[in-house]
């Protein structure tokens, strides 16, 4: 059993502060079979929003509510099991229910659909994203333009794709945006211009797009619609390949509301900890951690454990990195990704840990990760 000393008295999880109330309600209705409750409780199962992420529950949830007719509930039943979340992955299941969402005509659902039929029937994922772009869905757009730029399930037509990329870039797409430079560099359905690519290219970059960042860079590198400049383009090149990559290791989680150790109160901190409290505990193990040998490792995941027993979200976390990279204990999935359900479910924002480590475990891990973490909350 986890003691909760530590926890905040109110949880704030994924950024949204939740009131007790209202989720008993929301389980209340789930029970009482009313399709948007069981959609809405089923949402906040996957990410975590207020309650430890179950995603075997989810799907339960969402298969009733599906089976009532929810169209939201079965494009999300869909997309859960095209990737196998949560349930064993089905893809021509996956398709029923991406079609019974389709149905009801939102934008949303037949983008979605479209999506998933893209690579193996791309004139009947054409079909969907016309009648999504006719609604103004500007993702559909951008899709339908891309099939038109490359003539797949279409017949090719760059001229056709510009006005798609045009009204989506217009609407603040910058996926659209970059392919419409794109367009203009290579003369596709365009006057080539050189000048016009740069500038979009620029503005899809400025917006964070990072195939644009690439893009600029290969202008500046080459001279294209600018003067060369080599050291932006390789500024470009870097900026495009940087940002939040999945399994890097975004390294130690801190604890914003403590002070850095001094070095003279280390011999009070390490007595401290001796003595169980889980604060000294925590820091002393961010310490030997820094250290990055084995031995100051293998002591560190023990202190980062007991702080965790006593539900100090940080070290949750650090224990759950631990875990996934091996050091200081056994490399371990299932114990990784349970302590990372723990952090978060105390409080500690761990989605640069969940970006890094995510992709890690299978999905039978991430269901036993969950199955065990919710064991400990009992």
């Amino acid at each position: 059993m986890i003691r909760a000393a530590l926890c905040l008295a109110a949880l704030s999880i994924g950024g949204a502060a939740l009131a007790q109330g209202s989720l008993s309600e929301l389980e209340r209705a789930a029970d009482e079979g009313v399709p948007a409750a069981q959609r809405a409780l089923a949402e906040r199962l996957l990410s975590g929003d207020g309650l430890l992420p179950n995603y075997a529950r989810a799907a339960e949830l969402l298969r009733a509510a599906a089976a009532a007719g929810d169209p939201a509930a079965q494009n999300r039943l869909g997309q859960m099991l095209h990737d196998g979340l949560g349930v064993p992955q089905d893809r021509a299941a996956a398709l029923r229910w991406f079609a019974s969402a389709a149905e009801a005509g939102q934008p949303e659902h037949l983008h979605d659909y479209a999506t998933v039929l893209e690579a193996d029937d791309p004139a009947r994922a054409a079909e969907l994203y016309a009648r999504a772009a006719e609604t103004g869905h500007v993702p559909s757009m951008t899709s339908l333009g891309v099939l038109l730029q490359d003539g797949r399930g279409v017949a090719q037509d760059p001229a056709a794709a510009r006005l798609r990329y045009e009204a989506a870039s217009a609407a603040g797409d910058m996926r659209a945006t970059n392919n419409l430079g794109l367009l203009y560099v290579r003369g596709d359905g365009v006057a080539q211009d050189y000048a016009k690519a740069f500038a979009l290219f620029t503005e899809a970059a400025e917006a964070g797009s990072r195939q644009a960042m690439t893009n600029l860079g290969v202008m500046y590198e080459n001279g294209f619609g600018t003067a060369v400049d080599e050291a932006r383009a390789a500024e470009l090149y870097r900026m495009g390949a940087a940002g939040p990559v999945a399994g890097s290791d975004p390294g130690l989680t801190r604890d914003p509301r403590l002070l850095p150790v001094l070095p003279d109160a280390l011999d009070s901190l390490r007595q401290s900890a001796q003595a169980g409290d889980p604060i000294a505990e925590y820091q002393l193990a961010l310490l030997l951690a820094e250290q990055g040998d084995f031995a100051a490792l293998r002591e560190a995941a023990t202190l980062f454990r007991a702080a965790a027993e006593a539900g100090h979200g940080p070290s949750m976390a650090n224990l759950g990195r631990l875990y996934f990279l091996g050091l200081g204990v056994p490399q371990d999935f299932v114990l990784g990704q349970m302590w990372l359900l723990l952090a978060q479910r105390a409080g500690t924002d761990t989605a640069a840990l969940a970006l890094a480590f995510g992709k890690r475990p299978t999905n039978e891990q991430i269901a036993e990760a969950q199955s065990r973490a919710m064991a400990r909350l009992e």
